[in-house]
């Protein structure tokens, strides 16, 4: 789960991203990503431990933290995986402009995120379901991708082009370029969800999160390894992983590297699109948001509401913004949350009647606040532009509480 969580299309859009803002540096930004990631995890492998029901960081925040705080981590989450979509589409134009250029911009862009969005909002409109064995496919196609992108492409690596000749970069241009990689490592959550059924979570846990990291690290590092090494300039391409296959293999090597790379977006794209609604539910299920979001359709049996909004701020923000823009503030989004986790673990460790956690995080208190101030960061360096639009997010966000406070308890 953890795996599948964390390999996805983020590994396409990294390494042009990351080699712009950070060149040659790239593999310090990848390794420091991957560092900061762990007291992360580690966090939420405490907190998931704890809790034996579903709803993962809203969840934590629910038990861990003022009810307004506990808000905003699940619209923030929500806002995340809206955001997120965004960033897929916009790249799923991308690499299929390869095929057709005219569709890059202009009314072929529109319409083409439009129909994708059509498409993929209809699926989980009529009542599909993700099961181990469209998760299992999906991984299979995800590892498959990054293997056969690494074995064809090593060989080729000219070890030169690995060499570091500028400067590092400045504080917050290594910030945002450490963003683009946590976007790529976002999901991980999902894992530590099952924390609370494992046999013996003291050992698994950590273990699969750790683990589940490291491999991650390695499959991006893989991919980053084989576009540095082969091509002259990563950055000149919004395709690298394409342009690496056109170099090495001629048209056939771009079209079987693209036809790829789409297939692994439309995928993540879908199971995004299934699992956002469901922040939409719960929280209109607590109460927080308006009961009518938490509608389901009585024939399909889905939450129609909740998927028909979702699916229109994020195939529609992806109209008007670039990869980039949509991967920042999906990222700003969804670490804002996990600070927040980190303080709802800070909080729980100072209670005595906090559920125990089946995995006891040493000094789990200063690790949360370390964490939670480290992210924060993270955040004020790499997503200053940003977070003028997630506070105009949060606001809206809180009038909708507020609205549907006030109806519940009606007026005076």
């Amino acid at each position: 789960m953890v795996l599948n969580a964390m390999i996805g299309a983020g590994m396409l859009a990294a390494p042009a991203k990351v080699y712009a803002l950070a060149g040659g540096w790239s593999f310090v930004v990848l390794g420091a990503a991957a560092l900061a990631l762990t007291p992360l995890i580690l966090c939420f492998a405490d907190l998931s431990s704890r809790f034996s029901g579903t709803g993962g960081p809203y969840l934590y925040a629910r038990a861990g933290l003022p009810a307004s705080p506990a808000f905003a981590v699940g619209w923030l989450m929500w806002f995340s995986q809206a955001m997120s979509v965004a960033t897929l589409s916009a790249l799923f134009v991308t690499y299929l402009a390869g095929f057709a250029p005219t569709l890059e911009s202009g009314f072929p862009r529109y319409l083409t995120i439009a129909a994708l969005g059509v498409g993929l909002t209809g699926i989980v409109l009529v009542g599909i379901r993700q099961s181990a064995r469209a998760s299992n496919l999906l991984i299979v196609l995800k590892v498959g991708f990054v293997l056969a992108f690494a074995a064809g492409g090593i060989w080729f690596v000219q070890a030169d082009r690995l060499t570091i000749d500028v400067p590092i970069p400045g504080a917050i241009t290594f910030a945002q370029a450490m963003l683009i990689y946590l976007f790529a490592y976002s999901g991980f959550e999902r894992g530590s969800v099952v924390a609370g059924e494992a046999r013996d979570p003291q050992r698994d846990v950590p273990a699969a999160l750790i683990g589940g990291v490291l491999a991650v690290t390695f499959a991006y590092a893989a991919v980053l390894l084989v576009c540095m090494g082969v091509l002259d300039q990563p950055a000149a391409n919004d395709r690298p992983l394409a342009e690496v296959g056109r170099q090495l293999f001629g048209p056939i090597g771009a079209v079987a590297v693209s036809a790829g790379a789409l297939a692994v977006i439309a995928g993540t794209i879908l199971v995004i699109t299934i699992s956002m609604p469901r922040m939409l539910l719960a929280l209109s299920e607590q109460g927080q948001l308006p009961p009518w979001l938490g509608r389901v359709h009585p024939r399909w049996r889905t939450p129609h509401i909740a998927i028909v909004i979702s699916s229109v701020l994020g195939f529609g923000f992806a109209m008007v913004s670039d990869v980039l823009t949509a991967l920042t503030i999906a990222t700003a989004a969804r670490l804002t949350g996990y600070v927040l986790c980190c303080l709802a673990l800070w909080n729980l460790a100072r209670r005595a009647d906090a559920p125990p956690p089946r995995f006891a995080l040493p000094f789990r208190g200063p690790i949360a606040l370390f964490t939670a101030a480290l992210f924060t960061g993270v955040l004020a360096l790499g997503a200053t532009k940003e977070l003028p639009a997630l506070v105009a997010v949060l606001v809206v966000g809180f009038v909708l509480l507020a609205v549907t406070g006030w109806r519940r308890q009606g007026p005076p």
